[in-house]
């Protein structure tokens, strides 16, 4: 193996580590119940670091328990913006809004 495919192989098993993390349907729903308690009628998952996270198993679990609940979601674009002081860069992943 080489250093490459190591490092491709790690950051991999970060990010999928990562989306079993915030993906898990038990606990989106209990985010979306504090969420409609609150009055709100979405929540987004906001994700901690910047990974296009959509095409994971994990996430797609989650799509798939969304649409047995009958829950609407799209995948909107997060651009990421460091501070004014510098330009802002280009770089965009999406998070997962849900709404009801």
């Amino acid at each position: 193996m080489k250093r490459a495919e190591g490092n491709y192989l790690m950051a991999e098993r970060k990010r999928t580590a990562y989306a079993n993390q915030i993906f898990k349907p038990a606990t989106v729903a209990a985010a979306i119940d504090a969420a409609a308690f609150e009055g709100h009628r979405h929540y987004r998952i906001v994700q901690e670091w910047p990974f296009d996270l959509s095409e994971t198993e994990a996430a797609r679990a989650l799509e798939e328990w969304l649409d047995r609940e009958q829950f609407h979601y799209i995948w909107r674009p997060t651009y990421i913006r460091p501070d004014d002081f510098r330009p802002p860069l280009v770089t965009e992943y999406p998070e997962l809004v849900i709404s009801w």
